[in-house]
């Protein structure tokens, strides 16, 4: 587990790490305006992408490393309806005027990107149920080269050029994984003799998985739209190269939870694996916020000059969203593992309304500032919810010990 984690990581890192190329690139061809509107409508793409893709993923890598292929024919029909769904949204909401100027012509056609997203999503969380992560980081280590430094050279050409050469980059990742899958993966028939076509008792789970995926996103992604609407594509800018550092911090939870949920689906007491994982997880959150903490004028100063100076008190608020982003990223995979996406759905539930709320409250005051504020008080305000995750099964809890 710990090496395919770090090979998977070490993927991710690398992407990370031509994302930050490519920020510091498009951020001095670009302008702050137009680096904002490319952050905004980024954003958009992941916020719709992770609504629909990252819990209905999590259910699918379970239900695969079961082989149960009907929950997963379910899940997939329910993700292709939510794009529909947001296609549908978009062009409503473009058409009649409800999106802000600065990105409302581009918006409706960007959005058909979500279905060649949907498609490279799927193909990973093929690997992922086969348990061959280290197969799927070697293919991410070239598609991703090739990929962003295509997109990147690609934005001297013009905005155009631009997006199309972020679709080139969906395509040739989700080439590589598919090749990859094909390997370690039977495909997924839709007409089987043996076997129903889908779950109806699997929808119930499936709608209140993309209700967490859709809470989720929006927990992570609607600080950048808010942004936009009540300060402007510049402040968006600057927010979203302090962002860009926060989500690098991620890359450890997110390659622990990917390895690990496979795992966690099979084992008759999830919790134990979690709670020794624990604390290792977040003394690596601590030491890495201190860091950047600490890192922070010289990591924006020194690349970005003092254009970019606004970003580095966010950057610092940010990075103390590490440490509980990371318990509530295990205590997801093991909620998901036990079967219980309810308190998932409402954890998430929970910390993305208090999100919004200060977002709402903050950003008229203290602009970026006050977005990193909101998720740093709503993501420490979460956390609290998944400790309950964590409890050993075989000790009573203090309802039980009270009656005893």
């Amino acid at each position: 587990m710990w090496v395919q984690s770090a090979l998977w990581g070490a993927a991710q890192a690398w992407s990370r790490v031509l994302g930050f190329l490519q920020s510091l690139l498009l951020a001095w061809w670009l302008g702050p305006e137009d680096f904002g509107r490319f952050t905004v409508l980024q954003s958009w793409l992941l916020l719709t992408h992770q609504s629909g893709s990252s819990g209905l993923s999590s259910l699918m890598v379970r239900d695969l490393a079961r082989d149960d292929r009907p929950r997963v024919r379910t899940c997939l029909l329910i993700q292709f309806g939510w794009i529909l769904l947001v296609l549908a949204g978009a062009a409503v909401l473009s058409f009649t005027g409800h999106i802000p100027a600065a990105i409302r012509g581009d918006l409706p056609f960007l959005t058909t990107l979500l279905l060649p997203m949907a498609w490279l999503a799927w193909q990973g969380t093929r690997l992922t149920a086969a348990g061959r992560l280290e197969r799927a980081a070697g293919v991410l280590f070239f598609t991703r080269t090739v990929g962003l430094t295509v997109m990147t050279l690609a934005a001297r050409y013009g905005w155009t050029a631009l997006w199309l050469g972020f679709t080139g980059a969906i395509l040739l990742d989700g080439i590589g994984l598919r090749r990859m899958a094909d390997q370690f993966s039977a495909p997924l028939r839709w007409r089987s003799t043996k076997e129903p076509t889908w779950a109806p008792g699997a929808l119930r789970e499936g709608l209140r998985m993309l209700g967490f995926g859709i809470v989720g996103a929006l927990y992570a992604r609607a600080d950048s739209l808010m942004l936009l609407m009540l300060r402007g594509p510049v402040e968006a800018g600057f927010y979203g190269l302090a962002y860009r550092f926060y989500e690098a911090g991620l890359l450890l939870s997110n390659a622990l939870f990917t390895a690990i949920l496979p795992r966690l689906a099979t084992e008759v007491y999830p919790e134990r694996r979690a709670r020794r994982l624990l604390r290792i997880v977040l003394s690596l959150a601590i030491f890495s916020a201190l860091g950047l903490t600490l890192l922070a004028d010289p990591l924006i100063r020194l690349p970005f000059g003092s254009t970019y100076q606004p970003a580095i008190p966010m950057v610092r608020g940010l990075a103390w969203v590490w440490p509980p982003a990371f318990l509530s990223s295990l205590g997801s995979a093991l909620w998901i593992a036990q079967g219980r996406s309810d308190r998932l759905f409402r954890a998430f539930l929970v910390g993305t309304s208090l999100n919004l709320v200060l977002n709402g409250l903050w950003i008229p005051l203290w602009g970026g500032m006050g977005a990193a504020m909101a998720m740093l008080g709503s993501t420490w305000g979460m956390s609290i919810l998944f400790l309950q995750a964590f409890r050993d099964p075989s000790l009573p809890t203090p309802r039980e010990a009270k009656k005893g």
